[in-house]
């Protein structure tokens, strides 16, 4: 097999006389296997294997057409429509894909991601969105997450929780998830963001979209109370 491609955490290799044949594997021989389970079990994408040897896990294989960084495929789309702004169906993709993921990890694993950082998304087939970070997934105990080492403020999409920690450890209501959800997904619908903005300087940016499902989504999202923030598309 052949490295096509990185993430922060992860190498995907190609094999050189099956092409539809990707494996994804952890840089540092990590246990993924939580980390797998949220993205076979949920059936996010088709003919995923994990590479389990006795309950430790550090690779996955899937059989598909392509397998791509999160930039590359912003990079392919800016191509295709002139702008870094994904398109609206596209948007709807990240939703589901990622909201299944994390449904997955809360429901059934006890666990959760505190931050998605774009540099940790791979995108199969250009419609399936898959977070591969182990190193952003923690334990949930009584509703929180519990993070030892220091954060770097400007990792991914942080919520104001998060901005606002100064020592470890870091003691944080596991909905802090949501809210970096929807700041993501708000960066995708406009050209400009900072994530110190209020939710209604945020909700502001998004007012073309209002009265869609996506705008009240994002609303549930960015709560500013965290045990008030839904991950809810109705």
């Amino acid at each position: 097999m052949e490295i096509i491609c990185s993430t922060k955490e992860f190498d995907i290799y190609m094999d050189k006389k099956k092409h539809s044949l990707f494996k994804i594997t952890n840089k540092n021989n990590h246990n993924c296997l939580s980390l797998f389970y949220s993205i076979v079990k949920p059936l996010i994408v088709n003919s995923a294997t994990i590479v389990n040897n006795n309950n430790d896990s550090s690779s996955l294989v899937i059989k598909t057409m392509s397998i791509k960084t999160f930039a590359q495929f912003k990079e392919q789309q800016k191509m295709i429509n002139g702008s870094y702004k994904l398109p609206y169906t596209t948007i709807l993709n990240i939703i589901i894909c990622l909201s299944k993921q994390l449904s997955y990890l809360l429901e059934s694993e006890t666990k959760c991601f505190y931050n998605f950082d774009p540099d940790n998304i791979l995108v199969v087939d250009d419609c399936k969105f898959l977070y591969f970070s182990t190193e952003h997934l923690k334990d949930i105990k009584n509703n929180n997450l519990y993070v030892y080492s220091p954060i770097k403020k400007n990792m991914g999409y942080l919520s104001p929780e998060l901005h606002n920690v100064s020592s470890i450890p870091i003691i944080i209501h596991y909905k802090t998830i949501f809210y970096s959800l929807g700041l993501f997904i708000i960066n995708n619908l406009v050209d400009e963001l900072t994530s110190n903005d209020t939710q209604e300087v945020l909700m502001d940016c998004i007012v073309h979209i209002r009265g869609t499902k996506l705008y009240y989504f994002l609303e549930r999202c960015l709560q500013d109370e965290p045990s008030k923030r839904f991950l809810i598309y109705v």
